[in-house]
């Protein structure tokens, strides 16, 4: 009898020390889990409060020219838009004799106003020569003799009713648009010697002063900045 009630015990005791490992194994999993989870929201905030800073001197800034010059190096091969617009480029007059006031150089990433009909290099932006030699529409009648390319697209500040690339609403704190890509990869352009140029309207003076505000898709992330020389 008292055999069977050491074996009753032991055996109690075992399936104690069994449950409790159990236990202890199940709570040290939660706690990895936490911790795991934990890490990989701060390493997230992390690289998003890195992302974020990159970019905190050109949110609604006043920039030198040399700033607007090393933010073209700076986010050159990523899909970072760089929309320039220098003094002597808004002056610019067409066949419609417009200027073009309300249009920009497209630097890095290529801008679209209609993420959906990114898809296909037929929606890129017009891609302009720069050459003294005169188009029917006069639209490459615009810059310096030294022969070079470059996309440019147009701005508003307002509603977007007119199909402007980059647009920014009343009361809005950065432009808002969408990147072109075709096949699912961001289209490009990285001809930037115009800007290093003199006598191209181009050019950027490195004493200029320029106002910067970011470009953002609907989501919310950073996809470019807006460089416009003051007066």
């Amino acid at each position: 009898m008292s055999g069977n009630i050491s074996e009753a015990m032991i055996i109690g005791i075992a399936i104690i020390m069994v449950a409790s490992l159990v236990s202890t194994g199940l709570n040290l999993m939660v706690m990895s889990n936490s911790l795991l989870s934990g890490g990989t929201t701060t390493l997230q905030s992390g690289i998003d409060s890195i992302s974020t800073q990159e970019f905190a001197s050109f949110d609604n800034s006043k920039v030198s020219g040399t700033q607007v010059t090393t933010a073209l190096s700076l986010f050159q091969g990523r899909d970072i838009a760089i929309l320039i617009q220098t003094k002597a480029f808004a002056t610019i007059t067409v066949g419609t004799g417009q200027p073009y006031a309300s249009k920009c150089i497209n630097y890095g990433a290529i801008m679209t106003s209609d993420g959906k009909s990114s898809n296909g290099a037929s929606n890129m932006p017009a891609r302009l020569e720069f050459s003294t030699a005169s188009d029917t529409d006069g639209s490459k009648n615009f810059l310096s003799a030294q022969a070079k390319t470059a996309y440019v697209i147009s701005w508003t500040d307002g509603v977007n009713a007119s199909g402007a690339s980059i647009w920014r609403e009343q009361g809005a704190a950065n432009y808002t648009g969408y990147l072109h890509n075709s096949n699912g990869l961001v289209d490009s352009s990285y001809d930037t010697i115009g800007t290093t140029e003199l006598g191209n309207a181009a050019f950027i003076l490195s004493s200029g002063r320029f106002s910067s505000v970011l470009i953002k898709d609907p989501t919310g992330s950073i996809i470019g900045i807006f460089f416009k020389q003051l007066n």
